[in-house]
């Protein structure tokens, strides 16, 4: 296979985009699309491989993977040594957990897999995973375990018969992620079946290099191909965002402007030469090690700053990503690369050692649930933990829970004082589930036995709108909890209703609230809205943990609010319809809350936006002293 100097050029246009974008640099609000680059690349040059090889009859498994693993995993290991003693001092456990995890999954390439089932409801911010960026290795590699053995079949048929089959495949993989970037978005983000067709689209390339494609066309014409190219990956970068569907039709925009550059661009052309520059030339054949590098640089400090980075800041971690891509290049790939120096039996040695250490580390995260003894100060589980089914309540996060089925199970889960004749139902979604501790020590006191009919984004409501993806299992759960509060809301003297009330205001989602409402007034005793607790833009509980674990300084009152907006515009509207009835109320925050904090300064909050099972047998404490307590008694006799 012949050299192409601009191919690495091109790796550059790919990583550089990635780490700016991962740096927060507004400009590269598309900077993801990078990924895809890359893709294109890792599948035109694979595959060019495997064509020559497989041609000359000199194609062997042990070699062709011998050859990934002296490119992928002496860096990778490198990093992931390296990044070990950081975390082990800037981690609270739970983050360590969940580093410990990823690195179990990194030994199996199947990080991918990891990520898409952390992916969702009550996921850790992204920008904090050291190791999130992995699960792109991880679905190269998934890639081409299967990529030679298809091509192997399909090469006694031909050449033909192998650009059908893998273009096949490719229009399948399109249209299936197509879809899913709507219906199923972490999955269409994370898994190979929704990104077989960027890889398979490089694989196309190679085929058509291989006939010698676009050779007969004139330099002109291959020069208006070559802009075309740019222009569809600057499109891309500089105007898609988080809320481009991803992966869809959009990213035929990157990868066919990849595919046009990698056809097109040769050294004799104005792209070729820009590429082919001593510069981009030189940060592609680092751009490997910078990916690898700028994740955790970039996450831990993060981490360890509670993300108060500054420009210079930013600037100095993108340096420090090169300048580490530079000594990893020089001392770590260049060397495992060289066949001479270092044996096929020394790199599988390596190999499977590494692996085997890292899963062993990964276990022993996963088993000291984040190796806590690196503390001493060790908080109650119940100041960061969420009330589920699996902690001895009852919100059934069947989305989050692969133990969960969808059924009638999520409707059976009692609270407060079991066997009482007064019967309350408590219904929402997790912002309803969040306060099963506060209605079981209130429904207690009450003498009322409390169903908790609670999922995950599933808001009250008698119609079909959802806060979260219609795809989930939770949905399905949704319209059944919906359809059993219609038909059994009479048989309740209390309905509680709790919602995450800023997400049904952005998503103008109110009327079809303020509808159950009406129709709930006509049908029972009495209902109770409850509020949204304070929504933070950071996740206060995290930063509380680290503050207790790094003896450090907590101030909850720096922390902005402007995520809080949409709630208390919701509680408004929520308050003005209660008193339009006699039997409805909607109890205060003030009425649960002294401030941000408990008299004991321990955040309410469990994420940022749920409080925690501490949080809310505080708010009980409150409630149970305050006025609301005897209005609301005065109510159910």
């Amino acid at each position: 296979m012949i050299y192409r100097r601009e191919v690495d050029g091109l790796r550059a246009l790919a990583v550089i985009p990635v780490i700016f974008f991962h740096a927060g640099f507004s400009l590269f609000s598309g900077g993801f699309v990078g990924v895809d680059i890359f893709f294109v690349i890792s599948g035109y040059l694979i595959t060019s491989i495997l064509i020559n090889e497989i041609n000359s009859d000199k194609f062997s498994i042990l070699t062709f993977y011998e050859r990934r693993a002296r490119r992928i995993l002496p860096a990778l290991f490198l990093v992931m040594l390296v990044s070990i003693p950081f975390a082990w001092f800037w981690l609270i456990p739970a983050d360590m957990l969940d580093f410990a995890q990823s690195y179990s999954a990194i030994s199996v390439f199947s990080s991918n897999l990891l990520f898409w089932k952390e992916s969702g409801y009550f996921d850790v911010a992204t920008e904090l995973k050291p190791m999130l960026h992995t699960w792109s290795l991880a679905v190269e590699e998934q890639f081409y375990v299967i990529l030679p053995l298809l091509l192997i079949v399909l090469w006694r048929f031909g050449l033909k018969a192998c650009v059908t089959v893998l273009t096949i495949f490719a229009v399948a993989s399109l249209l299936l992620a197509h879809w899913a970037s709507s219906n199923a978005p972490s999955a269409a983000f994370y898994l190979l079946p929704f990104r077989w067709w960027e890889l398979a689209f490089g694989s196309l390339t190679a085929f058509f290099m291989y006939k010698s494609a676009g050779a007969e066309l004139g330099l002109k014409f291959r020069q208006l191909l070559c802009y075309l190219g740019v222009v569809l990956i600057a499109i891309s970068l500089f105007s898609f965002d988080k809320h481009t569907p991803f992966p869809s039709f959009y990213t035929l925009m990157p990868v066919v402007g990849t595919c046009l550059i990698i056809l097109f661009c040769t050294a004799d052309t104005h792209i070729g030469k820009v590429l082919g520059s001593k510069l981009l030339v030189a940060i592609g054949l680092v751009s490997y090690s910078a990916y690898l590098w700028h994740q955790p640089i970039f996450a831990l400090l993060k981490q360890r700053f509670d993300g108060e980075l500054n420009a210079f800041h930013t600037l100095s971690l993108v340096l420090l990503t090169f300048a580490m891509a530079y000594i990893s290049w020089r001392f770590v790939e260049q060397p495992f690369r060289n066949k001479q120096r270092i044996g096929r039996t020394a790199i599988f040695s390596m190999a499977l050692l590494g692996s085997a250490l890292i899963m062993l580390f990964g276990i022993g995260g996963h088993l000291t649930n984040g190796y806590t003894s690196r503390y001493e100060n060790v908080l109650a589980p119940e100041i960061t933990s969420f009330p589920r089914i699996d902690n001895g309540w009852c919100f059934y996060s069947v989305d989050t829970l692969s133990s969960l089925e969808v059924g009638e199970k999520g409707q059976q889960c009692l609270i407060g004082r079991e066997g009482a004749d007064k019967k309350a139902l408590l219904f929402g979604d997790s912002f309803a589930g969040q306060y099963e501790p506060f209605w079981h020590k209130v429904a207690d006191l009450l003498a009322l036995e409390v169903n908790s009919v609670t999922t995950n984004w599933c808001f009250p409501s008698s119609g079909e709108g959802f806060s979260g993806p219609k795809s989930s299992s939770a949905y399905q759960q949704c319209l059944m909890n919906r359809a059993f509060l219609k038909t059994h809301a009479k048989d309740y003297d209390l309905v509680v209703l709790g919602g995450d009330w800023a997400t049904v205001f952005n998503e103008n989602d109110m009327d079809a609230v303020k509808e159950l409402i009406k129709w709930l007034a006509s049908e029972v005793k009495q209902v109770v809205i409850m509020p949204s607790p304070k929504r933070y833009d950071k996740n206060v509980n995290a930063l509380y943990v680290r503050s207790v674990f790094l003896h450090r300084p907590f101030d909850i009152s720096t922390v902005a609010t402007t995520a809080d907006e949409s709630a208390v515009q919701a509680h408004q509207q929520l308050e003005q319809l209660a008193a339009q009835f006699s039997n409805v109320v909607m109890i205060s925050r003030q009425q649960l809350f002294i401030g941000d904090s408990t008299s004991e300064k321990i955040p309410y909050s469990a994420d940022g936006g749920h409080i925690s099972i501490y949080g809310a047998e505080a708010a009980a404490e409150l409630f149970l002293s305050g006025q609301g307590m005897q209005e609301l008694a005065e109510r159910l006799k």
